[in-house]
């Protein structure tokens, strides 16, 4: 069995000690791991050596990679506490001492729930109530024509096409709210990737440098940072490689919602 290390005194030791030992009793390198996670290996190694937290999204690839309890995970990262876990609805394998599973099960999830409503209410100050917490359909779409959210509930008028579930405070707690399917590489700079899927709130203020979607002469949808100036749009992408566009407003863009979320797949 490999040695265990330890990285007394560091920040976030015990995560990064757990990382470590659980990469090497499954026989990975530092760079398998890493390239398996999506991050580089500097980042990895920051996070074995106790300097850097992982996120809850890269302890999600970590559980799956290595086959280890997300719950642990994000108790041993310091995120939430063992005691708030065990006192969460559904989670009964903390509860009786036994590591919740993280294999599809759906419990998991419930755990990236609460960590969502916990980030949220950090920082408005509130407390997560069962509003926040309910969960709702919103149509995934490719693209967007004229007029195809002209609708007052977009998820009833278009209930042929895929649904993302999300909670209502993910969705801005909007009614008129949408995904995306992002096609192209404009906004990489930003972490949109192709192939990511942006949620979209019609009724959340677009201000000038926010990004958004937006429909170009009523055919062509797109994501961009937009700046708004006097009778025109700037549609900035976050990639060097492409420039910026210019057009009138509103006759040649249209806007159709602030981008609110990123998703990196469709569960």
């Amino acid at each position: 069995m490999p040695k265990i290390t330890s990285n007394e005194g560091k920040e976030f030791a015990e995560i990064g000690n757990l990382v470590r030992n659980l990469r090497l009793r499954r026989g990975l390198s530092q760079s398998d791991l890493a390239h398996a996670a999506g991050i580089n290996n500097s980042y990895l190694s920051r996070i074995e050596n106790g300097e850097r937290r992982p996120s809850p999204k890269i302890l999600r690839r970590f559980s799956e990679i290595l086959h280890y309890p997300y719950d642990d995970l994000v108790v041993k990262s310091g995120i939430l506490s063992e005691d708030f876990v065990r006192q969460t609805p559904g989670r009964q394998g903390l509860q009786d001492g036994t590591p919740a599973s993280s294999n599809g099960t759906g419990q998991a999830e419930d755990t990236s729930s609460v960590l969502r409503q916990l980030i949220s209410s950090i920082q408005t100050g509130s407390g997560i109530t069962s509003a926040a917490l309910a969960k709702r359909g919103i149509p995934v779409l490719d693209s967007v024509t004229a007029g195809l959210l002209k609708e007052a509930n977009v998820v009833e008028a278009h209930s042929d096409v895929p649904k993302l579930v999300l909670s209502e405070d993910e969705l801005g707690f909007d009614q008129r709210a949408f995904a995306l399917v992002v096609q192209g590489d404009s906004m990489v700079e930003a972490g949109i990737l192709d192939g990511d899927i942006v949620v979209v709130s019609p009724n959340t203020q677009v201000n000038s440098g926010d990004i958004a979607v937006v429909l170009v002469n009523g055919s062509s949808t797109t994501c961009k940072k937009v700046y708004v100036e006097s009778g025109r749009v700037i549609l900035q992408p976050a990639n060097s490689h492409y420039r910026p566009q210019v057009l009138s407003y509103p006759e040649e863009v249209e806007i159709l919602g602030k981008v609110i979320l990123v998703r990196r797949k469709l569960l």
